[in-house]
């Protein structure tokens, strides 16, 4: 019985030892792909392009210098400010309308030759 138990034991040493040395080449190999990966140019392309994205919408809006006169000149926005602050102004404006839409279209149902008063 106490041999039986000695051979189990080895057994399942012998089975963690295996373990982790599978462990070891599974993370070494993961490690290897990782670092492929990140170093990849279209990886790191996107990661540039990216921060340019944030760079741009993050970026204060410094005034120029002063003119003798002491006034600021008006700082300069840059193209993809401007497009963002357009589609919020368009989306202003739609949210403000629709509810106006909606409420001429129930006024004026198809097939109604009356106008109500």
């Amino acid at each position: 019985m106490s041999r039986s138990l000695k051979h189990r034991i080895r057994d399942a040493e012998a089975q963690l030892l295996n373990r982790q040395r599978k462990i070891d080449t599974r993370s070494a190999t993961l490690i290897r792909d990782i670092r492929l990966q990140i170093t990849a140019p279209s990886t790191l392309l996107l990661a540039g392009g990216i921060g340019f994205i944030i760079g741009e919408l993050t970026k204060r809006q410094d005034l120029k210098c002063r003119d003798t006169t002491d006034k600021p000149v008006a700082a300069e926005t840059s193209p993809l400010k401007t497009a963002l602050s357009l589609m919020g102004s368009m989306r202003t404006l739609y949210t403000a309308l629709l509810p106006l839409a909606w409420i001429i279209k129930s006024y004026h149902q198809p097939g109604e030759t009356k106008s109500r008063e």
